[in-house]
């Protein structure tokens, strides 16, 4: 067990290692039950995770043997939380010599898609027998409905449809198709996958839903398990997810959302719009804001755009705008001198600053970003290739080989062991089926896999097997290798902002913030249609973004992710031409994301 020492003492060292932070210390003493968290990027936000987690326990809230359940969106999130309050909990609550592991008596940390096949490991059973071997199953992807057809387990085509269907539902927020659906969905899975040891991604959450739906004596004794539950990264909460967390909290459950709505990018994957403020006024909630900025603590001019593009999201026709934040913008005049612009800055920081890391982030991969790439090769500039989309197939397949050639290690004599040797084993026979073939995409996705292996060895060695093995799953179901960019030793990063999300880097180079390309046809502009905007400067300006707001704020929250993976400082360019998806050179302006209120620039 852990020591306790007194309240009185843990307050005070609280007190001092937030450094007196009102807010902070206001979310970490609430005795609110139900408290959601409005947490910018660099507000502390795990710091104070941790903190109230110790009160928490030191406060002796939580006897024996209930838990503390902490969840977040994605895989990486999850385990660098397990890491920080496994490494910081025992000195915040004046513990010498306690294993990290101890901390697991105390606290559950995990995202959903880790606890719910906890839960149906456990209790799984009790829908179907083979869910008892669900860690031994192989994952489907369920987004492709001539795959699902060709698993060979016995589906008809209707019902592969379904299933695809089903994931596009939840990318959508159907919530109408996926009410209407929901039992059939669970026949299919339990009469086709389960039997056959597989299971779709979707599925996992969707038969943990179930599961407390049918047995309601397993939902309440989750209920009284977790007395008190902590969701970071709310903000990217899907459907399916909100359903799972709905069903773990009762009137009694002490709940803690932390978010950002500014930081909800994956729209497009199924993030429910508006879900902070929805959940407020669903449970009533009390609201706190964390509003200080330390990782731009000592750079003015940082703090200064990081409010002024929240200011713009608050209030998109009349920001609260107190001094303007003056950018560093380079105008060219077309896409090649913008390369060398490029180039030519990052041999400059290098030059300057050799230790720290660049990162070049860019909304997608496009011609334009090729004409980068061929001037960084030019310059002899070793860079890594990390353009990858959630939807690309050869990085879905990547995943997918991997998941099967760690699968067939679970099912071998070995498999209730984790060690270097063996991962180097897995890593061998995975790159062995890319001997010969290497794209760019599978060079720098083995770099990550050996990147992550490393990592789950020396960093994560206070894991026990069975949370080494829920990691290196749950990375590979859910294709998140790329959250691992920040460990990978190239000075130079290239990426897309989406793919650097929870990421961060000393510098970051945003090119290409020109019309048509950030925001993009589909992203903004093709909603404006030059009908809300004038020419200024030789920028865009947004006279009415009122009248598109939802397309405004999330080519803002894109933008504002991007800048926010800077550590010291964000550089931007712009070229007066760009290339279309026909080669074809168009006249462009500059982003009206550079021209928001509040923004200055100098040409």
């Amino acid at each position: 067990m852990l020591s306790s020492v007194s309240k009185q003492n843990i307050i005070e060292r609280i007190k001092d290692v937030h450094n007196n932070d009102e807010n902070q210390l206001e979310v970490i003493f609430s005795n609110a039950n139900k408290l959601i968290v409005e947490a910018p990027a660099g507000c502390g936000k795990t710091k104070t995770i941790i903190s109230k987690i110790a009160y928490i326990i030191a406060s002796n809230e939580l006897p024996n043997p209930k838990k503390i359940l902490a969840l977040t969106f994605s895989v990486n999130a999850a385990y660098k939380m397990k890491k920080d309050v496994s490494e910081e909990l025992p000195k915040m609550i004046d513990v010498d010599n306690v294993h990290p592991l101890k901390v697991n008596d105390k606290v559950y940390i995990s995202n959903y898609h880790g606890f719910a096949r906890h839960i149906l490991n456990l209790y799984g059973y009790l829908i179907h027998e083979n869910l008892r071997n669900i860690n031994f199953f192989d994952s489907v992807d369920d987004s492709d409905m001539e795959k699902i057809y060709q698993l060979g387990i016995g589906l008809s085509l209707e019902q592969s449809r379904e299933i695809s269907d089903f994931n596009q539902a939840v990318k959508e927020i159907n919530i109408d198709y996926i009410k209407s659906n929901f039992n059939s969905y669970i026949e299919i899975i339990n009469e086709t996958f389960i039997p056959n040891n597989m299971i779709p991604y979707n599925a996992i959450l969707i038969l943990a839903i179930e599961l407390f739906k049918k047995f309601s004596n397993v939902k309440k004794f989750y209920q009284g398990y977790f007395p008190v539950i902590i969701v970071d990264e709310f903000q990217d909460t899907n459907i399916l997810s909100w359903n799972l967390l709905k069903s773990l909290i009762s009137e009694k459950t002490n709940v803690i959302f932390m978010g950002d709505s500014l930081q909800r990018i994956y729209g497009f994957i199924g993030a429910i719009p508006n879900l902070i403020s929805s959940a407020e006024n669903y449970y009533k909630m009390e609201k706190i804001e964390l509003n200080k900025n330390y990782r731009f603590k000592d750079n003015a001019e940082m703090l200064i755009l990081d409010k002024n593009i929240r200011s713009n999201a608050e209030d998109i026709m009349h920001p609260n705008i107190e001094e303007n934040a003056r950018i560093n913008l380079s105008v060219t005049k077309n896409q090649q001198d913008e390369a060398k612009w490029v180039t030519e800055k990052i041999i400059e920081l290098i030059k300057k600053d050799p230790e720290h890391k660049i990162a070049i982030l860019v909304k997608q991969r496009s011609i334009n970003v090729g004409i980068i790439i061929a001037e960084l090769e030019k310059q002899n500039i070793d860079y890594f290739f990390g353009l990858f989309r959630d939807d690309d197939s050869e990085y879905i397949n990547f995943h997918r080989l991997c998941l099967q050639k760690f699968n067939e290690h679970l099912k071998s004599d070995e498999g209730n062991r984790i060690s270097k040797s063996i991962l180097n084993r897995i890593y061998n026979k995975v790159e062995e089926k890319f001997e010969g073939e290497q794209s760019a995409t599978t060079e720098s996705l083995l770099s990550l896999l050996k990147v992550f292996f490393d990592k789950i060895i020396i960093e994560y060695s206070f894991l026990d097997v069975e949370d080494k093995i829920s990691f290196i799953k749950d990375t590979f179901e859910n294709n998140v290798l790329k959250q691992h960019m920040e460990n990978i030793s190239k000075n130079v990063i290239l990426s897309t902002i989406h793919g650097a999300k929870g990421l961060e880097w000393s510098y970051v180079i945003m090119p290409d913030m020109e019309q048509f390309v950030f925001p993009n046809y589909y992203g903004l502009c093709g909603s404006c249609k030059y009908s809300y905007r004038e020419i200024y400067n030789m920028g865009c300006i947004l006279n009415e973004p009122k009248s598109i707001e939802d397309k405004f704020l999330e080519e803002l929250s894109v933008f504002y992710v991007g800048v926010t993976r800077a550590r010291k400082q964000i550089f931007f360019s712009s070229s007066q031409e760009r290339v279309n998806n026909n080669y074809e050179i168009k006249k462009t302006y500059i982003s009206c994301l550079l021209s928001l209120p509040g923004i200055e620039y100098n040409i």
